[in-house]
């Protein structure tokens, strides 16, 4: 009688387990045009950005009629009226992403596992990121109303987990949603003496919704080669449009006495580079192509 109990505890730990990890996985397609996305889950609730189909969100929450979905780097609350629930596809979408996080050093191509066999890693080297834009300074706003500020934090998490994963010492200007001046991200770059500084920003050009694609802006011309490395990594796992590796007068590089970068990682007015953005399986790859670039210029 005893085993047969404890047999029962543990068949139903494994299925609450088992839905647990599946309700997780849920998913909103959304099907609304200009769908409000409000802090809370009630239309007298502030509306704090929208969203349109086809883009798809992870669902964290559910309350009556509402869905509390992820986005760039806030969450917010949509009706079920206006989204389409997707249970198995998404679980399925889930565990890639999920492998690609757990298993950086088993990826999928035989380039990358070379790189990840071969990489002594970046043990000692120190990076600052920069998440451009912050606060009042909401930078450019997406397709879909996303500010490029969010954008910017959200990819800056994600490189800084993956370099600090390759033994880099990390520092972020700023890690949470306020303004930082020009001056004080390179004041504070400098104090950190950094091997490399990089600032990430979004474009927009709203009257061109179909231009697309990645550039790398310099300023020194000691910082060609890092510039080239870095943006022939992203090229190679993104596989973004090639806007070029560009020398111009930038105020955060300009100002920087490191090797320093300013990386226009897409187009947010494109719906669909701003879709990809919302993916961590597209934001690891990028980094990916950041880490490969930095490796190949501290070893060329």
């Amino acid at each position: 009688m005893k085993k047969k109990l404890l047999f029962m505890l543990f068949i139903s730990s494994i299925i609450i387990f088992s839905m647990s990890c599946y309700l997780y996985a849920k998913q909103a397609q959304i099907e609304g045009e200009n769908l409000n996305v409000r802090n809370g889950p009630g239309t007298e609730y502030e509306v704090i950005a929208q969203v349109n189909p086809p883009d798809t969100y992870r669902i964290i929450e559910e309350v009556d009629e509402w869905i509390k979905i992820e986005l760039a780097t806030e969450n917010g609350w949509i009706h079920k009226d206006y989204a389409q629930i997707v249970e198995k596809e998404m679980q399925e979408s889930e565990e890639n992403e999920k492998s690609t996080t757990t298993t950086q050093a088993s990826p999928t191509t035989s380039e990358i596992k070379d790189f990840h066999s071969s990489v002594s890693d970046l043990n000692g080297k120190i990076i600052v990121i920069d998440p451009g834009h912050g606060g009042i300074d909401v930078g450019a706003i997406g397709a879909s109303c996303g500010y490029e500020s969010n954008y910017t934090l959200k990819t800056s998490f994600v490189l800084k987990e993956m370099l600090e994963a390759h033994g880099a010492k990390v520092y972020l200007t700023r890690n949470k949603n306020y303004y930082v001046s020009l001056t004080s991200r390179t004041t504070y770059s400098g104090s950190k003496f950094p091997d490399v500084f990089l600032s990430l920003h979004y474009n927009s050009t709203p009257e061109l919704p179909d231009v697309k694609g990645v550039g790398t802006y310099y300023y020194s011309d000691t910082d060609q080669s890092l510039a080239k490395y870095v943006h022939k990594g992203i090229l190679s796992q993104t596989g973004m449009n090639d806007r070029g590796v560009v020398q111009e007068d930038l105020q955060v590089l300009r100002m920087n006495h490191r090797p320093s970068l300013l990386l226009e990682l897409g187009f947010l007015s494109n719906r669909e580079e701003e879709s990809h953005l919302r993916s961590n399986v597209f934001l690891e790859s990028m980094s990916r192509g950041i880490i490969m670039g930095l490796y190949d210029y501290f070893n060329k």
